[in-house]
């Protein structure tokens, strides 16, 4: 019986391993997007987990903002013969939720993953996120493999600030901390950041 559970426990390990492979040479995406926490230059690809997304403090971008419209999403993915996909198809979702993990879905959209170009998803009325938001690729409804894969940059991103997680089971939300520090997922997010009276008031007070 124990070693029942042992090859158990190895074969569910081995089901949520997170494979990560580095790439050299490719050119930077480059980027006009509103909120973004990845450098602009793809280093890593990581494939193998159900779960992986990014966590949104819209008060990195503008501080003192209170919500976000957000028009369309960006998805970055790389399919590499070392990581083979199963499928292209994928669920891409937006949900509230702070740097714990996501709380509430906002949206969940199934779509078709391209190799190293922006997958789009474009709303048909601005999505309002509040302060925090997230926006989670869900492997679990078509890859029994954890991709495709996604597609990441080297190090960590101006807040200094873990933004990039992935999760076994969407109940824990652990960083993905795979270099000397955290690396952050291409993911994208374009919008209207409303400007409250308090932030407002402090622009003004700037250019006197």
């Amino acid at each position: 019986m124990k070693k029942v559970l042992i090859v158990l426990a190895l074969v569910s390990a081995l089901g949520f391993a997170i494979d990560g492979i580095r790439v050299e040479g490719l050119a930077g995406t480059g980027t006009d997007d509103l909120l973004q926490y990845d450098d602009g230059t793809p280093k890593w690809i990581y494939s193998g987990t159900p779960y992986f997304g990014t966590w949104f403090d819209i008060t990195d971008f503008l501080p003192g903002a209170t919500d976000f419209q957000c028009d369309f999403c960006e998805w970055w993915f790389y399919h590499h013969p070392n990581a083979p996909w199963d499928t292209d198809q994928i669920s891409v979702e937006l949900w509230t939720g702070d740097a714990a993990m996501p709380v509430s879905q906002l949206q969940a959209d199934d779509v078709t993953a391209l190799h190293y170009t922006a997958t789009i998803v474009n709303y048909s009325t601005p999505i309002s996120t509040g302060t925090d938001f997230w926006m989670v690729a869900n492997t679990t409804i078509y890859s029994a493999a954890g991709v495709p894969s996604g597609l990441y940059d080297e190090f960590g991103n101006f807040t200094g600030v873990t933004h990039t997680f992935y999760s076994q089971d969407f109940i824990l939300w652990d960083p993905l901390i795979p270099v000397s520090e955290a690396i952050d997922w291409f993911a994208r997010a374009d919008g209207t950041l409303p400007l409250d009276n308090e932030s407002w008031g402090a622009i003004k007070g700037l250019y006197r």
